[in-house]
């Protein structure tokens, strides 16, 4: 298949795993026998010449797909068609709720609990929490912008209490947030390199991220 695939996460509960990249469509599989199972197919608007709906699939490529943390059947994906589309795998071909507005280039989603965190590519305004049953923007969280490039956020993770952390190409580093305080903890620069990803385990506590120079970076939140 002609395709490059972007994104990838498994489900809570560890039976099923999610795909999505430059096809617009996301592939569900059986994690056990490595076997596809759903798949949520892109819009076809054009083709179809049928109206284009909200919950239809993405219109471009996706790079982000995020299950929920404790409701297994649920995840989210978001690219750079401006929606973060909120899906049950159970379900056939059409998304359960959308949020307009999140322009995603990397792995940018993360859920909590009720609160999707959101990191666009964009100069200002780039990381957000939006409320997952309200759909709607809870706040913007400050994020220190290089003064000459923005903001233009690639990766973001929650992490420990009120922590999260967030990096990309405006300012070249991760910078870890209390999102209840607005307070900037610490960052971490790549000089010239734009931050690609970040992942976080033991709760938050120890965060590793990568970008453009090739290096896998360590770092502890005390």
């Amino acid at each position: 298949e002609n395709t490059h695939l972007y994104t990838v996460d498994i489900s809570a509960d560890g039976g099923t795993y999610a795909t999505a990249g430059s096809n617009r469509s996301i592939k569900i599989y059986d994690t056990r026998t490595n076997q596809v199972i759903n798949v949520l197919e892109p819009a076809d608007f054009v083709t179809s010449g049928k109206e284009l709906k909200p919950i239809d699939g993405h219109t471009r490529r996706i790079f982000a797909v995020r299950f929920h943390p404790e409701e297994r059947h649920i995840f989210v994906s978001g690219g750079w068609d401006d929606s973060i589309k909120i899906w049950d795998k159970r379900m056939s071909n059409e998304a359960r709720k959308v949020i307009a507005g999140p322009h995603i280039c990397g792995p940018a989603i993360d859920i909590k609990s009720s609160k999707i965190l959101t990191g666009s590519w964009v100069a200002k305004n780039a990381l957000q929490i939006w409320d997952f049953r309200k759909l709607t923007p809870e706040k913007n969280i400050p994020f220190r912008p290089d003064k000459d490039h923005g903001e233009f956020i690639y990766a973001v993770r929650y992490c420990t209490n009120d922590i999260i952390v967030a990096g990309g190409s405006g300012t070249n580093s991760v910078q870890a947030v209390n999102f209840k305080t607005d307070t900037m903890l610490g960052e971490i620069k790549l000089p010239k390199h734009p931050v690609h990803v970040i992942t976080t385990v033991l709760d938050g506590q120890h965060i590793a991220f990568g970008g453009g120079g090739g290096n896998l970076h360590i770092a502890y939140l005390h």
